[in-house]
């Protein structure tokens, strides 16, 4: 069965949000059910399975403060293969701690999604901007 364009912005769309109120939870259970035996990648580290995903996002997610995810400009594109979407979204991080929350990181996510399952293939993380930066 063919997706349309239009459903897979849908389903995707949805499992980047999902991806974001866990990272907002800090639940790294369930981030490592999500993306566990995905390729993910951030500036500072990387994982491909359950173990080292629990190990990233273990210490991505130590620091006590509690965060916030904002996503825009999905866009969703047909993948390299038959079935794979490619898409890219913005984000800005918020921390929220002190007298009230902060823009902490600016960012771009790359997606590879799998369409028959709706499942991550890879998750590229990329900070454009990160408080304390001198630079965009």
């Amino acid at each position: 069965m063919s997706v349309s364009g239009a459903e897979a912005r849908h389903q995707i769309a949805n499992l980047l949000h999902t991806y974001v109120a866990i990272a907002d939870k800090k639940d790294v259970n369930a981030v490592v059910a999500l993306l566990g035996n995905s390729h993910v990648e951030f500036p500072v580290a990387q994982s491909s399975d359950p173990a080292g995903a629990r190990l990233l996002f273990s210490r991505l997610w130590r620091a006590p403060e509690g965060h916030r995810h904002d996503v825009s400009n999905l866009v969703v594109n047909p993948g390299p293969e038959d079935g794979q979407w490619l898409a890219s979204a913005h984000y800005t991080r918020w921390v929220l701690g002190g007298d009230a929350p902060c823009v902490h990181t600016l960012g771009q996510y790359e997606l590879l999604i799998n369409g028959r399952d709706w499942s991550f293939l890879y998750l590229k993380v990329a900070q454009v901007w990160t408080a304390g930066m001198s630079k965009v």
